[in-house]
């Protein structure tokens, strides 16, 4: 279960870093944390942010994850996508 989770973090993240334009390689991170077993059962709670307006949040534990990315859409606005990952798999809502 907790690899299953482990892709389904590191999917949202690939989504993040295909979106990237030539630009964006010189964007800059602002903010990195990743806290790991907080609790002692497997929760984590991760978090990037980067000067170009992209940034990710993602927690949970053994049995799900619940996050949200921001991307900016061609026209230059921000867009989010909220989602919940679990044994029923990776449920994105774009907002």
């Amino acid at each position: 279960m907790l690899e299953m989770l482990k892709y389904t973090l590191i999917f949202a993240l690939a989504v993040v870093l295909v979106s990237c334009s030539e630009d964006d390689r010189n964007a800059e991170l602002l903010k990195s944390q990743n806290l790991q077993n907080l609790d002692g059962a497997g929760q984590f709670q991760h978090e990037i942010e980067t000067s170009n307006g992209i940034s990710v949040k993602a927690k949970g534990n053994v049995n799900g994850i619940q996050g949200e990315y921001f991307l900016l859409g061609e026209d230059g606005k921000q867009i989010r996508v909220t989602y919940t990952a679990d044994a029923t798999g990776f449920h994105p809502q774009i907002n």
